[in-house]
């Protein structure tokens, strides 16, 4: 004992000298108390993390390389030590050697490059072959881009199944589960390597998210909205789920919504709340729930987690995801919950091989306390009248407490233009032609047609279909269509969720390799000599970032509507454009090319110009670049009734989202100009509110016309305003 106590107080001693030396900056004495601490207790974390950190500071990788590693060997669970020695092995040793010290093999040969918008889910599975099609099909409906799975040592198909799946991506470890900081260490070079500065969920396959509002709103949705508040954390309560049958007699059949099954829940989720808990004091904990109200006091569920996270090289994961290092002022308000079902008839068999293989926390100790409870009690159930509550939807998680809605505005204080970055690939063709589609496939052939006969070879053109949100069989038509027309000459490019616009554009840009973009939408087309015209004044004005031609309206059968304005006879910059588009949108989508670059340095469509998405770009390219028109009508555009426009047309909507811009765009605008433009642009859609209000009228769609009365009067309410609105008033009380 007197050995023991001596050895502390040595170690302890030493310790505080190395700490001493390393405040004063005198490194090379650090160094060396720090080696003296860990030669005396090689298991002393701190010497371990601050010598490490002092290597890496000296670029002396290698050695840092080793401490951490020695550091594992007793702190398998150290989360700081697993980051730390991802990121010095990435730098020193390469993401391959880092791999393998993880065990990790990659399993299937698919190409791994995730937009910057794409959310990522990250799981560990073992043996999860009945959960994994409901669990594939949850989170694809909830918006979820790439799967990143690890399977520890499945034996019943999983692999196999997860190999077939187009977006899941997979590894293998022998890795104890266990050592691998219950799967968040093989995560960290995972997302190192394919998840910097995106969203990142963790679950594993048992657990579903649920947050405020999501019957309505996509995982992907409420990530855009965490952006827009700078957040980059987002917390969920783990709350088990259980049917009212014994768990033996909960069957599960694959497929099956987990919720179906077990839609019970304790309406008292915890038993214990700690404020500034988690290994950095920055968010509330919960602990207990039904388990320890069945299993009793020896199983401590520790309920708090982060499932959610914005990962970069700052973020550090947790096991288990329980806590975040991520500072409280980038942790949401709002929270969710993680639906858990592990009580289905299969944990009876489950239990005793985890018990066994004591790879859980604390040795396994929840593990044989449920084997010693269900050995009690054969048909256990955890249902209780007293306690139990069937789910119905998210409002009702939120009343009791379970969730937190966010009840501020869902309208960021700064306007968001998402990030485009330059394309990865160094074959930069002069053209991208991206057409988007979505569900509507009937005019896709003449599209693709009209782009065809005047497309240079795949070096100067790319081609690429982009499908918005479509299911299986709409994916094969489309792709059936495209092959038919073009052959491999045009690609595809399938998004599994309905992003709409403005996100589909973005989505093309992002995927857009050439130095020029032209972005269709399946029902617009161009005329011979579109390419060529366009070329040619790119090759004249050089300084320009966006060339468009006259363009022609036409009807859901092609006739001829209207034409867009002339804004001047000949081919050439167009000097006062910025005083023009600011006021009105005088161009359609087909009609124009944009420079690449120029959307890297803006940023793409604006989401919070909505369905006026393209007006504000249009501005925001006026603003910072000479503008080329062509004045021969060589795009068409089609205004169909059952369209979009149609629709918001309709409801006021149109006239709302143009008001956006007109603010959006004050941000931008030079200050000399900024206030006459605005006035103007308000006026115009004031004016114009009252047409359509007309036509509504007309049309017998009443709401629809008082809609954009109402929308046109906040636009402006100047005289001329004032006095077509009367006029109008006249006509219908007349």
């Amino acid at each position: 004992m007197s050995n023991d106590l001596s050895l502390t107080r040595a170690v302890q001693t030493r310790y505080m000298l190395a700490r001493a030396w390393h405040a004063k900056g005198r490194i090379d004495a650090a160094i060396t108390g720090y080696r003296e601490v860990l030669a005396l207790d090689p298991a002393h974390l701190d010497s371990t993390l601050l010598l490490g950190t002092l290597m890496q500071g000296q670029f002396r990788l290698e050695e840092a390389v080793h401490i951490y590693r020695s550091g594992l060997e007793y702190h398998p669970h150290e989360e700081r030590l697993h980051k730390a020695f991802v990121t010095v092995g990435m730098a020193h040793n390469g993401p391959d050697a880092v791999f393998a010290d993880y065990g990790l093999a990659r399993q299937d040969s698919k190409h791994l490059d995730p937009r910057p918008s794409e959310v990522l889910c990250c799981c560990v599975i073992r043996n999860e072959l009945a959960r994994l099609p409901y669990f594939l099909e949850y989170y694809r409906r909830k918006g979820v881009g790439s799967f990143l799975a690890v399977d520890n040592g499945s034996s019943d198909g999983s692999v196999e199944y997860l190999l077939r799946q187009p977006d899941v991506y997979l590894w293998q470890s022998t890795l104890s589960f266990n050592r691998a900081n219950f799967g968040s260490a093989w995560f960290e070079p995972i997302l190192s390597m394919y998840g910097r500065n995106r969203w990142c969920l963790i679950v594993d396959a048992d657990e579903l998210l649920y947050y405020p509002d999501c019957e309505q709103r996509t995982i992907a949705s409420l990530c855009r909205r965490l952006d827009r508040q700078r957040k980059r954390a987002f917390k969920a309560i783990h709350l088990d789920m259980y049917s009212d049958l014994p768990i033996r007699d909960t069957h599960y059949a694959s497929g099956q919504p987990f919720e179906e099954v077990c839609p019970y829940f304790d309406r008292k989720f915890y038993h214990d709340h700690f404020s500034d808990s988690g290994a950095c004091f920055n968010q509330e904990a919960y602990a207990g729930g039904v388990r320890r109200r069945v299993f009793g006091q020896k199983v401590f569920n520790y309920l708090s987690k982060v499932p959610l996270v914005k990962y970069d090289a700052d973020c550090i994961l947790a096991g288990g995801q329980h806590w975040t290092n991520l500072p409280a002022d980038q942790i949401a308000a709002e929270t969710g919950c993680l639906l858990h079902f592990k009580f289905f008839s299969s944990f009876l068999d489950y239990v005793p091989q985890e018990a066994k293989r004591r790879e859980h926390a604390d040795d396994a100790l929840q593990y044989q306390e449920y084997q010693r409870g269900l050995s009690e009690q054969p048909a256990l159930t955890l249902f209780d009248p007293a306690h139990s509550v069937k789910l119905q939807d998210s409002r009702q998680l939120i009343s009791l407490g379970v969730m937190r809605a966010d009840e501020g505005p869902d309208i960021p204080t700064q306007v968001v233009f998402p990030r485009i970055d330059a394309p990865v690939s160094t074959v930069r063709p002069l053209w991208s032609v991206m057409v988007s589609v979505y569900r509507r496939t009937r005019f896709l052939r003449p599209a693709l047609e009209s782009v065809l006969a005047q497309a240079a070879g795949p070096d100067e053109m790319q081609i690429e279909v982009v499908s918005d949100g479509v299911d299986d069989s709409a994916r094969a038509n489309i792709d059936a269509i495209v092959r038919s027309i073009a052959g491999d000459r045009v690609s595809c490019c399938h998004q599994i969720e309905r992003a709409g616009h403005p996100e589909i554009f973005n989505v093309c840009i992002d995927r857009a390799r050439g130095q020029w973009v032209h972005l269709l939408h399946d029902d617009d087309w161009v005329a011979p000599g579109f390419y060529q015209s366009l070329h040619r004044g790119i090759c004249e004005a050089p300084e320009i970032g966006a060339a468009f031609c006259r363009h022609t309206v036409v009807g859901e059968t092609g006739q001829t509507v209207r034409l867009s304005p002339l804004e001047r006879e000949t081919p050439g910059i167009i000097h006062d454009w910025l005083d023009r588009i600011a006021i009105w949108c005088r161009l359609q989508t087909p009609s124009i090319v944009v420079r690449r670059e120029a959307y890297e340095r803006l940023g793409g469509y604006c989401p919070q110009a909505k369905s006026a998405f393209d007006w504000e770009m249009w501005q925001r390219i006026a603003a910072d670049y000479p503008v080329w028109f062509e004045p021969e009508p060589l795009a068409f555009f089609r205004l169909g009734r059952e369209s979009e426009s149609a629709r918001l047309k309709a409801s006021g909507e149109q006239i709302a989202d143009s008001r956006a811009v007109i603010e959006i765009a004050r941000g931008y605008l030079p200050v000399a100009v900024a206030g006459g433009l605005m006035r103007r642009a308000g006026d115009y859609y004031a004016m114009w509110a009252i047409e359509i209000a007309q036509k509504q009228l007309e049309a017998g769609n009443v709401e629809g016309a008082w809609a954009n009365l109402r929308e046109g009067i906040q636009c402006s309410y100047s005289r001329e305003v004032r006095q077509k609105l009367f006029a109008f008033l006249t006509r219908v009380q007349g």
